[in-house]
């Protein structure tokens, strides 16, 4: 097989290359790709455990520490021990933060909207459930 044809190199070259395409986006706002993902992911999913965070943005733990720091700093989260598990940080997305993300936002749909352009809707669909299956299908077998 080729290596062109072979799919986790196709998924990596489209997630790569989105992602530098969301960075040039972003640069102007002064917000990275990885800050974005995760506003995003804790105006979706809400107030979030360190650890469920790190699942749902798929960035390891320690990388996820720094970012948050920085990110606190700048007043976009807020860390504040569990009620549950006095050991645990849980993260929430303060009110700053989701006006950068929504700022962010329409230049993401913009591009997101651009690529996927050159797909129909049932390709689009297909793809997606596809995708799912085989992400399913690595978190089963503990990835």
């Amino acid at each position: 097989m080729e290596l062109e044809d072979h799919i986790f190199f196709l998924c990596t070259q489209v997630v790569y290359r989105r992602d530098r395409a969301i960075g040039d986006a972003l640069r102007p706002l002064g917000l990275l790709n990885t800050e974005w993902r995760t506003l995003g992911t804790l105006l979706r999913k809400g107030p979030l455990t360190m650890q469920e965070l790190a699942q749902w943005t798929a960035y390891e733990r320690t990388r996820l520490t720094r970012m948050l720091h920085s990110m606190e700093e700048r007043g976009w989260v807020e860390r504040t021990g569990s009620d549950q598990d006095g050991r645990s940080v849980v993260v929430r997305l303060a009110p700053k933060g989701r006006r950068v993300y929504e700022k962010a936002e329409a230049a993401v749909d913009a591009l997101t909207e651009d690529v996927l352009s050159v797909c129909s809707p049932a390709e689009i669909t297909r793809v997606r459930k596809s995708l799912q299956a085989l992400r399913a299908r690595l978190i089963d077998s503990g990835y």
